[in-house]
């Protein structure tokens, strides 16, 4: 499941689902990620963030709803070029608030993997 607010967007998207024999079973919804999220029911595997930064602790906290137990939420962008360090925009404030709060949340495991601009790997207990 993936979805986008631009039409452009999700057409580029379903044109090369449509090349590859897996395409169909991929559903691309329209709206924004808390819109789609809030009809979502839970039972997922893995959940992939990689939004509006802005609402990166909103989407992982749905994120823990719809992830079945031992079920993997990633989340791009966590080091965020460095500027979760000293947090000067709401996005960047945002990501670090989110990197803290899954830091406390006793309720999964994580690793903040470095690689390019850092991958936070959590998994649900």
């Amino acid at each position: 499941i993936t979805w986008g607010i631009d039409p452009d967007q999700r057409n580029i998207g379903r044109n090369y689902f449509q090349k590859v024999p897996w395409g169909k079973r991929i559903n691309v919804l329209e709206g924004t990620a808390l819109e789609a999220l809030a009809k979502l029911d839970p039972s997922f595997d893995l959940v992939f963030i990689d939004a509006d930064k802005i609402n990166y602790l909103n989407y992982y906290k749905r994120a823990l709803v719809l992830t079945r137990s031992g079920g993997i939420i990633v989340l791009d962008n966590a080091l965020w070029s460095g500027r979760v360090i000293m947090p000067e925009d709401d996005g960047s404030r945002t990501i670090a608030e989110t990197n803290d709060f899954i830091q406390k949340d006793d309720f999964v495991w994580n690793v903040l993997l470095p690689i390019r601009d850092g991958l936070m790997v959590v998994q649900k207990k």
